[in-house]
This record gives C-alpha cells, sequence and structure tokens, in this order.
C-alpha cells in the first residue's frame, strides 16, 4: 500500500462563471508517475461529498483507503504502474473540517477583509471547476490528459471539461451522472436540502460562530441526500424494524430504533461537514446543466471531441439510466463517439463508488482506446 500526500495549488485569481474574481487554493493528490513526454496523466473528479483523497492512504496507522482505491492503483483498472492520476478538492469542500482537505469556500478568510467570506462568496459552478483543474493541469506541464472521470458530481465536471476543453483529453467516462441534473434530484434532495440548512435558526445568513452551527439543518439536509443514496432493499437491511423492539408510544415524540438508528449514522457522517460549504455545493449540483450558454443540449454535446463511456446504475434515484442513454445518443447522433455501460446493483447511486468491480474491466478498457458494447 502506497502512502500518499496532499499537494497544494494556488491561483492569484480566478474568474468565475458569475463573473466575480477570487484567489483560489485547493488541494490535490497524485498517484502513480508523470512519465517525461507528460502524456500519461489522467484526472480523476471526486463526487458530491468526498476529497481529493481517491486512493492509498495518508499513513499506515489509517483505517481507511482513498475512497475509490479499488480502481486506482497498481495492475488495478486505473493503473497507476501506466498511468499519472491526479484528484483535486472541489470548491466549497463540504468536509471543511477534515484536516486533509484544503479548500476555499464561505468559511475561508477573505484577504480584502480579513473575515471570513461567508455568503458575500461567489456562487461556483462545476465549469468553475473544469477551468481551475484545468489550471492544476497546466501547472504540472500537462498539455493533455489521457482521460478525465469520476463518480457522480465528479462525472458533473468530467462533462464540462468535455465540452468546455475538448482538445485537452482523450477520452472521460461519465459514472452514475450525466449532462444534467435531473429536476427532481434538484427540487427533493438539493434544494430541499438548502432549505433546511438556511431555515435553521443558527444559520444567521451563514454568519455563524464556531459552536453555534446550524447542525439541526445540516443533519436534515444530509439525511434527505443519504435517503436518496441508496436503494430500497440497503434501507430495509441496514435499518431495519423490530418488531419486538418497537412498540406505540403515547408520545409522538418518542422516536422509534431504526430512526434512531439511522439518525445516528447521518450524525457521525456529519462530523468533518461545514453547513454553508453544504449549501454551496448543493447549489453547484442542482444547477449543473451542460447547455447552459449553449442553444441546445444538443449543440453543447456537439463540442465534444473525446470517446465517451457513460457508465449508470439500474436502482440509481438520483441519476436514473434515462439520462446517461441520452446523453450518449446524442453524442453519437452529433458524430461523436459515445459508449454506454449500465451497471446493475441494489446500491442505487453510490454503486459508482462501492460497486467499483461492475465496471472496472470495461473501464479499463476503455482506457486503453476500445469502445465499449
Amino acid at each position: 500500500m502506497s502512502m500518499v500526500k496532499k499537494r497544494v495549488f494556488s491561483l492569484e485569481r480566478y474568474r468565475m462563471e458569475c463573473g466575480q474574481e477570487i484567489p483560489i487554493t485547493i488541494g490535490f493528490e497524485t498517484y502513480g508517475q508523470l512519465n517525461e513526454i507528460k502524456n500519461n496523466a489522467i484526472l480523476v473528479c471526486h463526487f458530491f461529498s468526498a476529497t481529493s483523497h481517491a486512493a492509498g492512504k495518508y499513513s499506515t496507522n489509517d483505517i481507511e483507503t482513498g475512497w475509490w482505491d479499488a480502481l486506482i492503483g497498481p495492475g488495478k483498472a486505473i493503473d497507476t504502474d501506466r498511468y499519472f492520476v491526479i484528484c483535486s478538492d472541489t470548491l466549497c469542500n463540504i468536509q471543511f473540517k477534515n484536516p486533509n482537505v484544503v479548500t476555499t469556500g464561505p468559511r475561508s478568510i477573505n484577504p480584502q477583509t480579513g473575515k471570513r467570506y461567508g455568503t458575500s462568496f461567489p456562487v461556483f459552478t462545476y465549469r468553475d471547476m473544469a477551468g481551475i483543474q484545468r489550471e492544476l493541469v497546466r501547472s504540472l506541464g500537462i498539455e493533455k490528459l489521457v482521460a478525465v472521470l469520476g463518480p457522480s458530481a465528479g462525472g458533473m465536471q468530467t462533462m464540462n471539461w468535455a465540452v468546455h476543453y475538448p482538445d485537452m483529453m482523450e477520452a472521460c467516462a461519465v459514472i452514475i451522472s450525466g449532462a444534467q441534473t435531473p429536476v427532481l434530484t434538484s427540487l427533493a434532495y438539493l434544494q430541499a436540502a438548502i432549505d433546511a440548512i438556511v431555515l435553521d435558526p443558527q444559520w444567521k445568513d451563514g454568519a455563524y460562530n464556531e459552536g453555534e452551527e446550524p447542525e439541526a439543518g445540516l443533519h436534515l439536509a444530509l439525511s434527505l441526500m443519504n435517503l436518496a443514496a441508496y436503494q430500497y432493499k440497503w434501507y430495509d437491511d441496514s435499518f431495519s424494524r423490530d418488531a419486538k423492539r418497537d412498540v406505540i408510544s403515547p408520545s409522538y415524540q418518542s422516536i422509534p430504533p431504526f430512526v434512531q438508528k439511522f439518525r445516528g449514522a447521518v450524525s457521525e457522517r456529519m462530523l468533518p461537514y461545514d453547513a454553508s460549504h453544504y449549501v454551496y455545493t448543493a447549489r453547484a449540483a442542482m444547477m449543473h446543466d451542460i447547455s447552459r450558454g449553449f442553444p441546445s443540449l444538443e449543440e453543447a454535446l456537439g463540442k465534444i471531441r473525446a470517446r465517451v463511456l457513460m457508465i449508470p446504475c439500474t436502482s440509481d434515484l438520483l441519476f436514473p439510466p434515462q439520462y446517461s442513454r441520452q446523453a450518449a445518443d446524442i453524442i453519437n447522433r452529433k458524430g461523436g463517439r459515445a459508449s454506454y455501460y449500465e451497471i446493475d446493483s441494489p446500491n442505487g447511486h453510490m454503486a459508482g463508488v462501492v460497486d467499483t468491480h461492475l465496471f472496472a474491466e470495461p473501464l479499463a478498457a476503455f482506457l486503453r482506446g476500445q469502445d465499449i458494447t
């Protein structure tokens, strides 16, 4: 098991899609070795609540490896004996309290005021992230990537790369994601999550102090996302009812054991999360629409020159397969080269992270230049 180190990338000024310019600093990690002619690099983009820690460990004492360690490493699908792999933290990374995350967002200090940005931080998009990652990649002396890929919000970043920087990659793989975030997902799990946080009395328009954070709102926001991340059977198994213990209490304030278990799991997961960063990231995911600024979705996807692989999951509630199929069909109609590979898993949206064995072989073949049928 190789040990990895967090590295830091900064830009004195970056012009966001919304028109505002700010200095940015993000963390990134690399795996494998960049060859002399610098043509073996792959960019991996992380999902909504993840970080740049995609593979390996920081120390031998770490219990867990990076979130895509099953795919990234020597001899694996994203073979670090062959490829140099890069993964960066996003702006407004949700895990702001994680000591291994380096990100710029509303809880960062505005150098012009010496105070936290708060809600004065400009709205960011995944098009912005693609642009920042492009500057990171070029700072390493890399002019063209073997591929850009990622699951969920990582797929959103990948789509922006493919459309806005079409000559900078040979291929891109979009896992459990698509060209546009479904409206239902945007309303039910993203905007509703934002509402849950900003309605918390502790929100204070994002100007809350440490120790006085809108934890109740953040807990509800994260609960909404978690409730759509897997499929029904996973919840039945993980938070099953127990008829011997589930008695009817005369008080509505009584919480059934299976609900308590779910809430406890959410509370544990949210420890490194920050509410305002969650609001900004949810907004970025909600506004993902690759056709923004183009006459149509067809025109946007027609810009893609890279080979494309769309990998949806049959049971995905957040990004149902029809959205991946639609994007692949449009790309091919516009003269592009898109493959479609559907995986079948009971783990819903999270299959793109926890069931990598289902698509590891076709992904490896795709990265070697093969079309997947």
